[in-house]
């Protein structure tokens, strides 16, 4: 049974990761826990905070009802959950309490601005919170991932641990990975980058990924890149690496038309 923890601000983006969820993980018995947290610093705290308020509760039963009408698999159990406290300390507490396997969220809430392609709160949770991430753009619509794209500069170490989700989830729908090697110059691969290069490969065996190189010094903007990946259907990112996931986190969606439409998984090990 797997455990799959889904914050909720009961926006349409989250009702549509929740949908994603669903169909992504349709062969699959799960756990769904519907997190809702009210950010309220613990000093602050009055008894009123503690317990959900009625109009949670009806925005739960109303999700609830919707969830139970899309299922399509009995070994889906729906559980919701609610928390006064700060974002990150309400999702690392879930994360430990029903060890989950992996938090799957919308890329952005009602607060954020037009344009923004991966909110405040997404992007916190991805960094800060040590378990895999998977976000949902609220225009991703689901279809049988075919191909992912994996970006790295082989500057970290990708353990048996950090990988075993990204693992998990190319083996629901067989998809392949295409690693796209990023270096700062043609001096690079270093030692150290070949070593951790060989591993990365050895990780996917018997299936061997596709590599492709793209050197930073020749082309200073990602968006050829993209454009020439356009067909993937899921980009991957290691959290440990925070220079490429500042950089892929923080593109304007006006640079990479398609990338809001995109999954990202975010690995942490």
């Amino acid at each position: 049974m797997m455990n799959i923890l889904l914050p909720t601000d009961f926006s349409a983006n989250s009702r549509n990761a929740a949908k994603y969820a669903i169909e992504f993980f349709k062969d699959t018995p799960c756990n769904f826990y519907f997190l809702h947290v009210i950010t309220v610093p613990a000093d602050k705290l009055v008894t009123g905070y503690m317990s959900m308020s009625p109009a949670v509760k009806d925005k739960f039963e109303e999700l609830l009802d919707w969830l139970n009408s899309i299922k399509r698999n009995p070994e889906h159990k729906f559980h919701t959950c609610f928390k006064a406290d700060y974002l990150i300390d309400a999702v690392r507490e879930k994360v430990q309490e029903k060890k989950i396997d992996l938090i799957l969220m919308g890329t952005k809430g009602k607060s954020n601005k037009q344009g923004v392609v991966i909110g405040k709160n997404t992007s916190d949770v991805m960094m800060k919170v040590r378990c895999p991430v998977l976000a949902i753009s609220e225009n991703a619509s689901f279809k049988e991932h075919k191909e992912i794209l994996f970006p790295t500069d082989y500057k970290i170490h990708y353990g048996s641990k950090m990988l075993r989700t990204l693992l998990n989830l190319t083996s629901l729908s067989n998809a392949n990975v295409k690693i796209l090697e990023i270096f700062n110059t043609e001096r690079e691969p270093s030692k150290e980058q070949v070593e951790n290069r060989e591993f990365l490969q050895d990780s996917f065996s018997p299936r061997i990924p596709v590599l492709q190189t793209y050197y930073t010094s020749k082309e200073q903007s990602p968006v050829k890149i993209f454009v020439a990946n356009r067909n993937v259907d899921m980009i991957v990112l290691a959290a440990k690496n925070l220079n490429l996931c500042q950089k892929f986190l923080h593109n304007d969606q006006n640079d990479i038309p398609f990338i809001n439409q995109l999954p990202l998984l975010v690995l942490h090990g």
